[in-house]
């Protein structure tokens, strides 16, 4: 009589629990399968998703570097000595502004001499030249010149002009002024950014610059990136420069990069225009740069929440079809950045995709990814 029994309550036990669970199913609306698949919701439970189209976008974490503040090569100006000679005088100090045409130091020299005397010969020779030409015209008016003669003048004129302009030319770097002394000028308006030039000192002409003057305009960032990475920093969309020291964050963009890298460091410079610079930024400052990077062609970037792991290694998502069920999909993914994911294949821009809540959809997923 015993086993009778127990095969009743078994048999009862189990088809309380199958309609217990088809209770459920019925509930949340969900057919789910053991593998996945295709799910319908109800709408009670479609409420807690969060269902988006996939498209391309930008990378959602941008790298950062470290670099500074600098000179354009156009915005600094390196005055070195034309001429020979010894340092009279300094007339400039670090940091301080000049105008085009204010005196930056003066020389002494002995070549500027030569050339001021031979401009001075070179004049007089011309006005001799003239003279003499002048006076054969009249005599070949009267009557009593030779026109022989009146040539052989006007070319003796010409060439004393051409050395005249040779001479001004030539002591026209040394500017105005007489005897020994030359003032050397700054070429541009600007701010002083270093002086090498002491009094007494002897200089010669292509040395190094004596005088440096910068325009505060022609500023921009000079950083560093290792070689592996200068694809990433060519491909860059944007950039954000963050000052440390004036406590600002200001967008960039990327200038260029350079040709080569350096043999010990193995790292290359690239160049970040500043959109808007702060009249308080100056050259040297200490900068941290971040590029944003634009996705490839057809790459698609999701929040880790849209993907599911199943059976160990398989990652899935769930995509809505024009039915409005949800279809499984198995994707490659890529590398993760700032909560998202890149899908490598799998997907097709402008699917709708289950953003958050995917848990919902399907309950034996192991794991989000």
């Amino acid at each position: 009589m015993l086993r009778p029994v127990l095969v009743s309550l078994a048999l009862c036990l189990i088809a309380a629990c199958g309609k217990d669970e088809s209770q459920t199913r019925a509930a949340t609306g969900s057919t789910a399968k053991g593998g996945g698949g295709t799910v319908q919701l109800a709408d009670a439970s479609r409420k807690f998703l969060v269902i988006e189209p996939a498209a391309p976008s930008e990378n959602p974490l941008g790298r950062s570097y470290f670099g500074r503040t600098a000179f354009r090569p156009k915005a600094l100006s390196a005055v070195t000595a034309p001429f020979a000679g010894r340092v009279a005088s300094v007339a400039v100090e670090p940091g301080q502004k000049v105008k085009s045409g204010d005196t930056l130091f003066t020389i002494e020299s002995a070549d500027v001499l030569g050339l001021r005397a031979q401009l001075a010969q070179a004049r007089l020779k011309v006005r001799l030249t003239q003279e003499v030409l002048a006076r054969q015209d009249e005599m070949l008016k009267k009557g009593v010149g030779l026109e022989v003669e009146r040539f052989e003048a006007e070319m003796k004129a010409r060439e004393a002009k051409s050395e005249l302009e040779r001479a001004e030319r030539n002591a026209a770097l040394a500017g105005s002024g007489e005897g020994t002394k030359v003032n050397v000028r700054a070429q541009v308006d600007g701010v002083i950014v270093s002086v090498k030039a002491t009094s007494g000192a002897t200089v010669q002409p292509g040395g190094e610059p004596l005088v440096e003057v910068g325009d505060p305009a022609g500023l921009w960032v000079v950083a560093d990136v290792p070689e592996g990475e200068v694809a990433q920093v060519a491909k860059a969309t944007k950039a954000e420069v963050t000052i440390s020291a004036l406590n600002v964050t200001l967008p960039g963009r990327i200038a260029g990069v350079a040709p080569r890298s350096d043999a010990e460091t193995r790292r290359t410079p690239f160049y970040v225009e500043l959109e808007s610079p702060p009249d308080e930024l100056r050259a040297g400052q200490l900068v941290r740069v971040t590029l944003f990077a634009a996705s490839g062609e057809a790459e698609i970037w999701l929040p880790v929440t849209a993907v599911l792991l199943k059976d160990g290694s398989r990652r899935i998502v769930y995509v809505e079809d024009p039915t409005g069920r949800f279809v499984a999909r198995e994707v490659e993914v890529g590398d993760e950045r700032g909560g998202k994911v890149r899908i490598r294949k799998g997907l097709q821009p402008g699917e709708r995709v289950v953003m958050r809540g995917a848990l919902l959809v399907d309950r034996e997923a192991e794991q989000l990814l």
